[in-house]
């Protein structure tokens, strides 16, 4: 349920749109994951007790959701970013990268699948890897 999308933990039918979310979700525990599993690489020298993703697999499908799309505001995501080690700050703006691109940039979030070509979704995602790539 951790990396499930929010419309598809509310029921509404599986899109390409729901894997990319899925996608990003995987990224953000994985890094997330590098602390709590490595405590040498957190911040601290310690994982945190009570990472905000725990949440994300605890209670209804309904409840999941909820809190998956609090989290996915600017300042949800944030506060998810900061359980990251520092050695993956170089990942943070990727992430807000493809959050702004899911999700959209003003206070109500889009969950909605594009209308018309996937490449409106998928192109500006592989940017903004390709640019953290170039980056490193």
């Amino acid at each position: 349920m951790q990396f499930m999308a929010v419309d598809v933990l509310r029921q509404v039918d599986h899109t390409y749109r729901h894997d990319v979310e899925s996608f990003f979700y995987v990224l953000l525990w994985m890094c997330a994951r590098e602390a709590w599993s490595k405590p040498k690489l957190s911040r601290g020298g310690r994982p945190p007790r009570d990472s905000l993703l725990r949440k994300w697999e605890i209670g209804s499908l309904k409840d999941i959701a909820r809190t998956k799309a609090g989290d996915m505001t600017v300042d949800g995501l944030e506060e998810i970013l900061g359980e990251f080690p520092e050695e993956l700050d170089v990942v943070k703006p990727l992430c807000l990268k493809i959050r702004s691109t899911l999700f959209g940039d003003t206070a109500r979030l889009n969950f909605g699948t594009p209308t018309g070509d996937s490449d409106q979704l998928y192109q500006p995602i592989i940017a903004a890897y390709d640019e953290i790539i170039s980056d490193i």
